[in-house]
């Protein structure tokens, strides 16, 4: 009887399909479709005898955010339902829009949230994964932006569960006027300055009218490009492993330029992932596998954008968010205490058995010369980092540590002879 149920009622259908969690947790907005999404889990939650929770997010941006806050609350205590709220300030970077700066606001909250063994359940459905799948491709996305919204994926300690996905906006409306369910209307989204709600009014219906199936023909097309980007990712994943240097951080210009163009973007996409950085656009993803690949080996090119610098240095590729300016300023070093180094150096420890504790720490200007110990003359400071392979950013950022106008360490690289072995550079950026 259950089972009949459940067929005829797509909504119950389509959760019946969910994997088993721990507990399942819906982020709840108060809107009309993660209403439905939270009272069709309550009985779906019941038969498994797994814990359900709402969890709503009021990004204070709207002058009745604490009102959607009361109803969803009132809401779930009707229902019975454990209910969290979690009020959060949006901060609005230059070039981002209130909408992303508040989704990812949300995210986070909801990510943190999460515990081994959850599932966070989202009601996108089918014709929010059309007009993604939309913006996409007036974006110049490739396989992966077009897969638009996956119905699963890892999420924090748990994973995120998108079980509405395959369901057209109006079989929600059918369920919510079934169940004589109230929701809130976020006025926003009336606002055709923003694309999706452009897209949502002026556009979808009219690709409607001409294709009534293209919901459900764009989602079908959404997960072919899911399937493609898997594959692409695999590859690239291959080809990161023949292109990965020996430090674990840096790409190979070499075995680089040996592939294909579409391979070789594809493995500097998947480096840049891996790294934690932002993906470039056509034109800088351009530059580093043009000009910056054919360079000579005695160049030191950068491609930079948003978050990120790419450099070369002899055979090596590295990426790495912007640098700070290098320092200037002589630091007076008490060698009783760690020295914490400026602009994310990292931090000196002395070697013991000093028998003046007082150091002064200068970084690179230019002439500078040192007798490391076991050699029998002084040598430029340059050629020493010439010879090491150290790498052209980082040589003005090595801490050089003196007293009374002498050089006697270059970092934990190189020290005279007359300076006590053991010096430590802990949290050192990358050097070679």
């Amino acid at each position: 009887m259950k089972n009949k149920k459940a067929a005829a009622d797509p909504v119950a259908h389509a959760l019946a399909a969910l994997p088993r969690a721990t507990r399942y947790l819906v982020a709840f907005s108060g809107g009309l479709d993660s209403t439905v999404l939270l009272h069709a889990m309550i009985g779906e939650a019941r038969r498994r005898r797994t814990p359900l929770q709402a969890l709503h997010v009021n990004h204070n941006l709207h002058p009745e955010s604490k009102s959607w806050l009361r109803h969803c609350e009132a809401f779930c205590r009707v229902q019975g339902v454990a209910f969290e709220g979690h009020g959060i300030a949006v901060q609005i970077a230059p070039g981002v829009s209130p909408e992303a700066a508040a989704r990812e606001a949300r995210y986070e909250i909801l990510r943190r949230t999460l515990q081994a063994g959850d599932a966070l359940l989202t009601a996108h459905h089918q014709d929010d994964q059309l007009e993604t799948f939309l913006l996409m491709a007036l974006r110049g996305s490739g396989p992966a932006g077009l897969a638009a919204m996956p119905p699963a994926a890892p999420f924090g300690a748990g994973q995120l569960l998108r079980p509405l996905l395959g369901l057209p906006r109006r079989l929600l409306e059918t369920y919510a006027a079934q169940h004589g369910l109230q929701w809130l209307t976020d006025p926003s989204n009336a606002d055709t300055r923003f694309d999706r709600n452009y897209l949502r009014r002026e556009i979808v219906p009219r690709l409607r009218s001409r294709w009534p199936a293209a919901g459900a023909t764009i989602s079908r097309t959404a997960r072919h490009c899911a399937e493609a980007a898997d594959l692409l990712a695999g590859l690239a994943a291959r080809d990161w492993v023949a292109c990965i240097r020996a430090d674990g951080v840096s790409l190979s210009v070499t075995r680089l330029a040996a592939l294909t163009p579409a391979r070789a973007a594809q493995c500097v996409r998947y480096w840049l992932t891996r790294l934690a950085l932002p993906a470039p656009d056509e034109k800088r993803l351009g530059q580093v596998l043009g000009p910056m690949l054919t360079a000579g080996r005695d160049r030191a090119p950068t491609v930079a954008w948003p978050g990120v610098e790419v450099r070369r240095y002899r055979d090596g590729l590295y990426a790495m968010p912007p640098l700070p300016a290098a320092p200037r300023a002589s630091l007076s070093w008490d060698t009783r205490q760690p020295l914490v180094l400026p602009a994310g150096l990292g931090v000196l420890h002395a070697p013991p058995g000093l028998a003046d504790p007082a150091l002064t720490v200068t970084f690179r200007v230019g002439g500078e010369r040192l007798m490391p110990a076991g050699q029998a003359r002084h040598r430029p400071v340059k050629k020493l980092l010439q010879e090491a392979g150290i790498v052209p950013w980082m040589r003005a950022r090595l801490p050089l540590v003196q007293q009374g106008g002498r050089l006697l360490a270059v970092g934990d690289l190189w020290a005279a002879a007359e300076f006590v072995p053991g010096l430590r550079w802990e949290g050192r950026p990358p050097l070679r």
